[in-house]
Protein backbone atom coordinates (compact mmCIF):
# COMPACT_ATOMS: atom_id res chain seq x y z
CA UNK A 1 0.00 0.00 0.00
CA UNK A 2 2.86 2.09 1.01
CA UNK A 3 4.79 1.67 -2.58
CA UNK A 4 1.26 2.43 -4.44
CA UNK A 5 0.79 5.45 -2.05
CA UNK A 6 4.49 7.13 -3.60
CA UNK A 7 3.93 6.60 -6.96
CA UNK A 8 0.10 8.51 -6.54
CA UNK A 9 -0.24 10.77 -3.59
CA UNK A 10 1.58 14.09 -2.34
CA UNK A 11 4.84 13.40 0.12
CA UNK A 12 2.49 14.64 2.90
CA UNK A 13 -0.27 12.24 1.89
CA UNK A 14 2.06 9.28 2.21
CA UNK A 15 3.52 10.42 5.63
CA UNK A 16 0.39 10.29 7.13
CA UNK A 17 -0.06 7.16 6.35
CA UNK A 18 2.64 5.57 7.20
CA UNK A 19 2.28 7.54 10.75
CA UNK A 20 -1.59 6.15 10.69
CA UNK A 21 -1.99 3.10 13.05
CA UNK A 22 -4.52 1.31 10.91
CA UNK A 23 -4.67 3.33 7.45
CA UNK A 24 -7.08 2.39 5.09
CA UNK A 25 -7.65 3.79 1.79
CA UNK A 26 -11.42 4.75 0.47
CA UNK A 27 -11.02 4.67 -3.16
CA UNK A 28 -14.28 7.13 -4.79
CA UNK A 29 -15.25 6.14 -8.59
CA UNK A 30 -17.29 7.85 -10.56
CA UNK A 31 -19.12 7.72 -14.20
CA UNK A 32 -19.96 9.92 -16.95
CA UNK A 33 -23.50 11.93 -16.73
CA UNK A 34 -26.04 9.64 -17.95
CA UNK A 35 -27.57 10.77 -21.89
CA UNK A 36 -30.56 9.62 -20.15
CA UNK A 37 -32.77 9.03 -16.82
CA UNK A 38 -35.76 7.72 -18.25
CA UNK A 39 -36.65 4.61 -20.12
CA UNK A 40 -40.51 3.90 -20.85
CA UNK A 41 -41.93 3.90 -17.40
CA UNK A 42 -38.77 3.55 -15.45
CA UNK A 43 -37.10 6.88 -13.96
CA UNK A 44 -33.91 6.88 -12.21
CA UNK A 45 -33.48 9.25 -9.10
CA UNK A 46 -30.99 9.82 -6.72
CA UNK A 47 -27.42 8.26 -7.15
CA UNK A 48 -28.71 5.78 -9.56
CA UNK A 49 -29.18 8.62 -11.61
CA UNK A 50 -25.99 10.92 -10.59
CA UNK A 51 -22.99 9.37 -9.27
CA UNK A 52 -21.52 12.12 -7.31
CA UNK A 53 -18.77 11.91 -5.88
CA UNK A 54 -18.29 13.17 -2.61
CA UNK A 55 -16.40 16.49 -3.22
CA UNK A 56 -19.44 18.76 -3.80
CA UNK A 57 -21.74 17.38 -1.00
CA UNK A 58 -24.37 16.95 -3.35
CA UNK A 59 -25.75 13.15 -3.21
CA UNK A 60 -29.01 13.47 -0.76
CA UNK A 61 -29.74 17.11 -2.13
CA UNK A 62 -29.78 15.96 -5.45
CA UNK A 63 -32.11 12.96 -4.43
CA UNK A 64 -34.58 15.18 -2.79
CA UNK A 65 -34.73 17.50 -5.58
CA UNK A 66 -35.67 14.36 -7.88
CA UNK A 67 -38.12 13.26 -5.74
CA UNK A 68 -39.74 16.69 -5.37
CA UNK A 69 -39.45 17.24 -9.11
CA UNK A 70 -40.78 14.32 -10.46
CA UNK A 71 -43.61 14.47 -7.70
CA UNK A 72 -44.73 17.99 -9.69
CA UNK A 73 -44.51 16.69 -13.10
CA UNK A 74 -46.57 13.50 -12.09
CA UNK A 75 -48.95 16.27 -10.49
CA UNK A 76 -49.05 18.85 -13.11
CA UNK A 77 -49.43 16.34 -16.55
CA UNK A 78 -51.58 13.54 -14.26
CA UNK A 79 -51.11 9.59 -14.63
CA UNK A 80 -52.77 10.05 -18.16
CA UNK A 81 -49.73 11.73 -19.36
CA UNK A 82 -47.18 9.67 -17.81
CA UNK A 83 -44.52 9.57 -21.02
CA UNK A 84 -45.12 13.58 -20.84
CA UNK A 85 -44.76 14.07 -17.36
CA UNK A 86 -41.58 11.97 -17.13
CA UNK A 87 -39.81 13.42 -20.54
CA UNK A 88 -40.61 17.04 -18.70
CA UNK A 89 -38.97 15.82 -15.33
CA UNK A 90 -35.67 14.85 -17.16
CA UNK A 91 -36.06 17.51 -19.45
CA UNK A 92 -35.63 19.86 -15.81
CA UNK A 93 -32.92 17.63 -14.09
CA UNK A 94 -30.53 15.91 -16.46
CA UNK A 95 -29.03 19.26 -17.82
CA UNK A 96 -28.38 20.15 -13.75
CA UNK A 97 -27.60 17.13 -12.58
CA UNK A 98 -25.14 16.02 -15.24
CA UNK A 99 -23.05 19.90 -14.91
CA UNK A 100 -22.92 19.00 -11.21
CA UNK A 101 -21.47 15.20 -11.49
CA UNK A 102 -19.28 16.91 -13.52
CA UNK A 103 -17.71 19.68 -11.54
CA UNK A 104 -17.72 17.29 -8.44
CA UNK A 105 -15.47 15.05 -10.47
CA UNK A 106 -13.20 18.44 -11.23
CA UNK A 107 -13.28 19.31 -7.58
CA UNK A 108 -12.05 15.87 -6.81
CA UNK A 109 -9.42 15.95 -8.84
CA UNK A 110 -8.24 20.05 -7.72
CA UNK A 111 -8.07 18.09 -4.28
CA UNK A 112 -6.48 15.44 -5.17
CA UNK A 113 -3.40 17.29 -6.57
CA UNK A 114 -3.87 15.42 -9.71
CA UNK A 115 -2.76 17.36 -13.00
CA UNK A 116 -5.48 19.18 -15.24
CA UNK A 117 -5.34 20.28 -18.66
CA UNK A 118 -7.12 23.42 -17.43
CA UNK A 119 -5.68 24.27 -14.22
CA UNK A 120 -2.52 23.32 -12.71
CA UNK A 121 -2.21 21.01 -9.89
CA UNK A 122 -3.41 22.42 -6.54
CA UNK A 123 -1.35 23.72 -3.90
CA UNK A 124 -2.60 24.87 -0.72
CA UNK A 125 0.29 25.88 0.41
CA UNK A 126 0.48 28.88 -2.61
CA UNK A 127 -2.87 28.84 -3.72
CA UNK A 128 -4.22 32.25 -4.35
CA UNK A 129 -7.75 33.26 -2.79
CA UNK A 130 -9.22 32.93 -6.45
CA UNK A 131 -7.99 29.70 -7.15
CA UNK A 132 -9.75 28.21 -3.89
CA UNK A 133 -12.98 29.53 -5.21
CA UNK A 134 -14.06 26.33 -7.10
CA UNK A 135 -13.53 24.64 -4.26
CA UNK A 136 -16.30 26.26 -2.31
CA UNK A 137 -19.61 25.07 -2.22
CA UNK A 138 -20.87 27.78 -3.59
CA UNK A 139 -19.66 27.29 -6.60
CA UNK A 140 -21.67 24.36 -7.45
CA UNK A 141 -23.58 24.58 -10.82
CA UNK A 142 -27.23 25.51 -9.82
CA UNK A 143 -26.56 25.49 -6.27
CA UNK A 144 -28.81 28.30 -5.46
CA UNK A 145 -31.48 27.60 -8.04
CA UNK A 146 -34.59 25.84 -7.66
CA UNK A 147 -36.65 24.35 -10.67
CA UNK A 148 -39.18 26.02 -11.52
CA UNK A 149 -41.75 24.02 -11.32
CA UNK A 150 -41.06 23.86 -7.70
CA UNK A 151 -41.93 27.52 -7.19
Amino acid sequence: MYEEAEKVWVPEMVKLMKETKEPFINVIYDCDPLEQIVWDNVVLVGDAAHPITPHSSRSTNLAILDAAVLGKCLEKRGAENLHSALGEFQSIRLPVVSKQVLHSRYVGRIKQGLVLSDHNPFDPMIAKPEECQILLQRSVPFLGDAPSILL
